[in-house]
């Protein structure tokens, strides 16, 4: 395992962060701290947040819009300073992602083991500190994308010259300008690198979080919408819908949805700054709504009839082995007579709540159907105690 480490991530993800944080204990023990770190911080944070929405995700990977070369260079230098490789790599990992989602292709498949903790850990960020590379994993369907952009190539060659200046020069030099002293400087480079590896984090939480929780409202699979993510990921937390449209330049398309990349892309289109928006007709939108919600629907009536089938093979069993139990002592019979009615009234009450939730059939939630398997699953509990109770009785 340590001779497959991707040393230049090792350093990124978490030798950098460490260090970053070390300092920033040293300077919070030595100096006061107050609204101008934080406001470095808070900087640093949602101006890398919106580099990789706008540029890494949103133009490269997608090219959901386009825009021109001043603002590309922007993105350019911006996205190398957040420290998730070369452009190039990044969209060419985005777009393995999208075409083998969970399966062995995908870089961040979801899930890779059994364990849900090890594939959490997996797509969140293990999938980066082994193997060869970023600059090894570019694909061919990049390279024929985005192989001529010149930006891009001269990224690619330069990278860590441009994400060191990135990383140490600019924040210093902003530090600088807003405080005017050398320790202001100092500060610059600390908050807005820490707030930097922060911001490196939360983007994963995309890979991570939002393929093991939230609404999935347009399409099946791991991808979920998270709307209390909003605030920190600023709208890549719609990733449902991303992964059912994804060259739409939004992804929280609904009005109320906060998505910040998709207002600064529109705002930039007013400007003259950004062009061909890719936009999913409404129509479009609303079928595969339909058809997901059909989907889910179909799997939960199956699962309640599938837990139906379980409680009728239960009663059976139950109503065999009260027979059986007829054979055992006064004493036994007895002392299994009432747990065996319990079970019994157990099952008949389940049963009657599926015959319920199948004849009125309109949907239901998630919660009712694991309710319902959780009493099952605890009142087969239950019986299998009582088999073994029957079982030590007749063999004495």
């Amino acid at each position: 395992m340590i001779k497959n480490l991707n040393l230049p991530a090792v350093f990124s993800l978490i030798v950098y962060p460490l260090v970053l944080v070390s300092l920033v204990v040293l300077y919070v023990m030595t100096y006061s701290v107050g609204w101008f770190e934080a406001g470095l911080f808070l900087t640093g944070y949602y101006i890398s947040n919106i580099t990789v929405g706008l540029g890494f995700h949103r133009l490269w990977s997608h090219d959901a819009y386009k825009t021109n070369s001043f603002v590309e260079f922007i993105l350019v230098m911006l996205s190398a300073g957040t420290l998730q490789g070369p452009a190039l790599s990044w969209a060419s990992n985005h777009f393995d992602h999208h075409t083998h989602t969970d399966e062995e292709k995908d870089p961040h498949n979801s899930l890779k083991y059994k364990s849900r903790i090890k594939s959490f850990w997996w797509a969140h960020m293990g999938w980066m500190l082994v193997g060869e590379g970023s600059y090894k994993s570019i694909n061919r369907v990049t390279l024929v994308k985005l192989g001529r952009n010149k930006l891009l190539k001269w990224q690619i060659k330069y990278y860590w010259y441009i994400a060191a200046f990135m990383n140490v020069a600019v924040p210093a030099f902003v530090g600088y300008v807003f405080g005017g002293t050398a320790i202001a400087a100092y500060a610059g480079f600390l908050f807005i690198g820490i707030a930097r590896a922060a911001q490196q984090q939360v983007t994963f939480f995309v890979n991570s979080v939002c393929h093991f929780t939230g609404a999935q409202t347009y399409v099946k699979g791991t991808s979920g919408d998270i709307w209390w993510l909003a605030f920190l990921l600023l709208g890549e937390n719609w990733h449902n819908y991303h992964h059912a449209f994804p060259t739409d330049y939004r992804n929280g398309a609904q009005w109320y949805q906060m998505d910040v990349h998709k207002w600064l892309i529109y705002l930039m289109s007013k400007c003259g700054l950004a062009w061909d928006l890719k936009r999913t007709d409404k129509v479009r939108i609303e079928a595969k709504r339909a058809q997901t919600t059909k989907q889910y629907a179909k799997l939960k009536k199956d699962k309640l009839e599938s837990l139906q089938d379980k409680v009728s093979e239960l009663t059976n069993i139950c109503q065999e082995k009260i027979v059986e139990m007829e054979s055992s002592s006064v004493e036994i019979k007895e002392s299994l007579k009432k747990p065996f009615a319990n079970a019994q009234s157990s099952l008949n009450n389940i049963t009657s709540q599926l015959n319920q939730q199948i004849k009125n059939f309109e949907n239901p939630s998630e919660k009712i159907i694991l309710a319902i398997a959780k009493k099952v699953t605890q009142v087969e509990s239950s019986v299998q105690v009582l088999y073994q109770e029957i079982d030590k009785s007749s063999k004495a």
